[in-house]
Formats: structure tokens, C-alpha cells, sequence
């Protein structure tokens, strides 16, 4: 506390952003696609809740336009809702992510949102966003 503080009073000090109540971790089968072929692979996302109350969560993942979640790669956005997580549990949740015959060689990034809801699923409290790198052979 400075000097001045005591005279004029203390400056309001902004809160300090509070932690996301889960972790996240990411996992890839196999670890990579080929190239100009129809083939696919599983992104697996695990969701733990690290708090002691249980969060209502969902997650979603933007893929870029060479690659789909289908055959055609058509959709590009895909939202999993997991519902209420029990204190201390984990859910695991897979995507399929599939190349065709038009994916160029390269490093995709696909960008993974997991959402803290509040009574349901159109109230969002806070979110996380992380990037998967998925790599084209």
C-alpha cells in the first residue's frame, strides 16, 4: 500500500480471472492421414472436471475446408454435448475426421471449444479453445 493509497483511497483492481473448472487433453488414431486418398482418423478429446461440484460442458471442433467429418467433407463444425460432470470424473468423446481424394499433403490445425454451460446449453459461462495439429502424409 503506497502512500497516496491511504489519502485518496485504493484504485479498484479488476478480479482475477478464475481458472476453467476442467482439463483437457487430446489424442489422435493414428497420428496422421495420407494424402489424395479416402481415409480417416479419431480425435479423441477427454474432458476431466477438476472441481468439486459437477459442470455442465460440451465440446465442439472447426476443422479447415480440406477435411470433413464425413466422407464428402461437407460439415466442417461438429458439437458433442456432454452433459453434467461428476466432481473429480472424466468423459472421453471421439471425432471422426476424415481426408478424400482431394486433400493436399500439409498441417492442418483443427481448433477444439470446450464450453462451461449454466442451466442449459444456450448459456455459455466460460470457454477453452485449443488447437489440434492433424497432419496429411
Amino acid at each position: 500500500m503506497g502512500f497516496l493509497d491511504g489519502i485518496f483511497g485504493k484504485a479498484a483492481e479488476a478480479p482475477a480471472r478464475q481458472g476453467l473448472p476442467f482439463n483437457i487433453s487430446t489424442a489422435l488414431r493414428p497420428v496422421r492421414l495420407n494424402a489424395r486418398k479416402d481415409n480417416s482418423l479419431e480425435l479423441l478429446v477427454s474432458v476431466k472436471n477438476a472441481t468439486e461440484q459437477p459442470v455442465m460442458a460440451s465440446v465442439c471442433v472447426e476443422i479447415p475446408r480440406a477435411l470433413g467429418f464425413d466422407g464428402l467433407g461437407i460439415t466442417r463444425i461438429k458439437e458433442i454435448r456432454l452433459g453434467d460432470l461428476e466432481a473429480q470424473k472424466e468423459k472421453t468423446v471421439s471425432f471422426s475426421i476424415c481426408a478424400n481424394s482431394q486433400t493436399p499433403p500439409g498441417t492442418y490445425s483443427a481448433v477444439l471449444t470446450v464450453n462451461h454451460h449454466y442451466r442449459d446449453y444456450a448459456h455459455i459461462l466460460n470457454y477453452a479453445k485449443k488447437n489440434a495439429e492433424i497432419r496429411v502424409v
